[in-house]
């Protein structure tokens, strides 16, 4: 998912709970805030609540993809959702050693969260070449290429169609965005798994290095060419985030 650097956030009085295929559930207010600010630009406010609808259950679907694969390998997950994101934690696998703690398993889980927000996509897709108004590639920005619900002309979207196009964007974009070999995303920890198998003494450095520039690179793109100053501060933050983990790492930063 994407998870919040400082770990699981503390409980509230105002936190929803629920249960889902059995995995407890908590829904930090801070989501609900997070989510309205990034939907503010929406205008109406039929479209903010929509916008707000479709995040809660993009990110529920991607972390309940988390939570069912690390369940399949023994662990006792429950789910987050908290700031712009969430993340799925669990206690400790039936047994140490056991399959939930190899190199496949854990890329396996970290690969289940835009897993299932793309198959969430392909659904929606489904769902509105067959019996809705069709789907159609757009170029967002001008530069990235994305699945849109089909719109006439000069039509105003109605709220079924800024659904649907909300939950298309959240489960697609975001999802690509997660799998960037940037930490803390999904991509990032899925590159340090693989990078410290096939180098065990420096697999865990150059993950973080890769994870700098990434991070420095996306953000360029997202200042310049895409023009979305949020992906590049956050994504600058991220790449200032990986810096310091690789200074402390290697026992010189402000953390060693």
């Amino acid at each position: 998912g994407q998870p919040v650097l400082l770990g699981e956030p503390p409980q509230t009085q105002y936190d929803l709970h629920f249960s889902l295929f059995g995995i407890p559930v908590r829904v930090h207010p801070f989501f609900w805030v997070i989510a309205i600010l990034l939907g503010f630009s929406a205008g109406k406010l039929i479209n903010l609540l929509v916008w707000v609808v479709a995040m809660f259950l993009a990110i529920l679907v991607h972390e309940l993809g988390h939570a069912l694969v690390m369940r399949r390998y023994g662990f006792s997950p429950r789910i987050i959702l908290y700031g712009m994101g969430g993340l799925a934690s669990s206690g400790p696998a039936q047994a140490y050693g056991s399959a939930g703690s190899s190199t496949q398993a854990q890329i396996l889980i970290s690969a289940a969260g835009p897993g299932a927000g793309f198959l969430l996509a392909g659904l929606v897709v489904a769902v509105l070449a067959l019996v809705g108004p069709g789907v159609q590639v757009v170029l967002l920005n001008g530069v990235v290429p994305f699945v849109a619900p089909v719109l006439e002309v000069g039509s105003v979207p109605d709220p079924l169609t800024v659904f649907t196009w909300d939950l298309l964007f959240i489960s697609i974009f975001w999802g690509v965005m997660n799998l960037l070999p940037v930490y803390p995303l999904d991509g990032g920890q899925i590159a340090q798994r693989v990078l410290v198998a096939v180098n065990p003494a420096d697999g865990v450095r150059q993950s973080l290095l890769l994870s700098v520039v990434t991070g420095i690179a996306v953000a360029v793109i997202g200042l310049t060419l895409m023009q979305q100053p949020f992906i590049a501060v956050m994504f600058g933050f991220l790449a200032y985030f990986s810096y310091r983990a690789l200074q402390a790492y290697q026992g010189r930063g402000p953390w060693g």
